[in-house]
């Protein structure tokens, strides 16, 4: 019994893991209430997902705020662009569907494809800029790059996000706890197909400690 409930079992490794994805998440709403710092907060939820629970390199509210402080400008001017222009596919295809009677027709299928190709950018952007040092037009284009390449890991990504949306949305009034480990969750299980894909453009840069040992970056690992 003492194996099993030790500091270093399996079982209390995974119930670490466990309470870390829920304090994650729960800092993550935290830091979202304003709303304009969604951006910066998804680019942190990402950053220390991968980071603190994937790589076990520092702490969970360290790790988030170092990356939210250091990314808040950029990462609040994209999810104001996705927040602007989101709220403008909305409006136009509600507006021509209410004027053509409830019908879908070429424009509303346009609106429809334009609202996705925003949606795929958005779940590229935040982590790309988490690990990129790059302009918001960059990660922008970087951003469709990728989700247009790697298409056949876009559309779960994309299912898992706005599964993840709508399970928050639905079961907050009902079920409170259970959400606060969902964007965690999400974010963890949506960085084993992310992670794939941004190691393919991840510079190779290794570091010489003073005693001649190679330092490999977290992310390298």
């Amino acid at each position: 019994m003492r194996g099993i409930f030790g500091s270093d079992s399996r079982l209390m490794k995974v119930l670490g893991k466990i309470f870390d994805i829920g304090y994650l998440s729960i800092v993550f709403i935290i830091f979202s209430l304003p709303v304009v710092t969604i951006g910066a907060s998804l680019t942190a939820l990402y950053y220390a997902v991968v980071k603190v629970i994937r790589r076990d390199r520092g702490y969970v509210f360290q790790e988030f705020l170092r990356s939210f402080k250091l990314n808040f400008v950029k990462a609040t001017i994209l999810w104001l662009i996705q927040a602007v222009l989101t709220f403008v596919m909305c409006f136009n295809l509600y507006a021509v569907v209410e004027q053509n009677g409830g019908t879908i027709g070429f424009m509303q299928g346009a609106y429809i494809v334009m609202g996705l190709i925003i949606f795929a950018i958005s779940c590229y952007a935040y982590p790309v800029l988490s690990r990129f040092d790059m302009k918001n037009t960059k990660i922008i284009r970087f951003s469709l790059y990728m989700a247009v390449k790697h298409v056949y890991f876009t559309i779960p990504i994309m299912v898992i996000v706005l599964a993840s949306i709508t399970a928050l949305v639905l079961l907050i009034p009902y079920m409170p706890i259970i959400p606060l480990l969902v964007p965690g969750t999400a974010a963890l299980v949506c960085s084993y197909m992310m992670e794939w894909i941004l190691k393919k453009y991840m510079p190779k840069e290794e570091k010489v400690s003073e005693d001649g040992e190679v330092i490999t970056e977290w992310y390298n690992e």
